[in-house]
């Protein structure tokens, strides 16, 4: 089994950041639509009275005066960006190394392959160790201490 872990690397803030910008982004929008929904909900299309705030409606943050459209469409820009750069700065780091060993019967010569750690393989003394515990052969379904026939180190 080989065990993974996810390491961030530096960005990670900043994706961070940017998804929260832009969530403030939509929250604003959100907020500035409730103000006006009483006059919204009076109107008789919805729908158009939902469009013509979003498209005349104006909002100033930090003395910037933009309309609710564009904190919409900057809110999903910058969500999607912080989320790529999430997604992008991640690593992922290999704990356990496993590798491959041919096994061999000492009765019968049967040989098949199995997967073990490195870590696993060195604590037995391999190389100096060559079998390992007891095991049930698949052919001769004898108990035997299978022979380590060659590994992929």
């Amino acid at each position: 089994m080989r065990m993974t872990i996810i390491r961030k690397k530096t960005g990670h803030a900043l994706g961070l950041l940017l998804c929260i910008v832009g969530i403030i982004m939509f929250l604003i929008t959100a907020w500035r639509l409730w103000e006006e929904w009483p006059m919204i909900s009076a109107s008789s299309s919805l729908l158009s009275a939902l469009s013509t705030q979003l498209l005349e409606g104006e909002y100033a943050v930090l003395e910037i005066r933009l309309k609710l459209i564009h904190y919409t469409i900057l809110g999903v820009v910058l969500v999607v960006a912080g989320f790529a750069i999430l997604v992008a700065r991640r690593e992922k780091v290999t704990v356990t190394e496993e590798i491959t060993v041919l096994l061999e019967c000492p009765y019968c010569k049967h040989q098949w392959r199995e997967s073990m750690s490195r870590t696993h393989i060195k604590s037995m003394g391999y190389p100096r160790v060559r079998t390992l515990s007891r095991r049930k052969c698949s052919k001769c379904a004898k108990f035997i201490r299978p022979k380590i026939v060659s590994t992929n180190v």
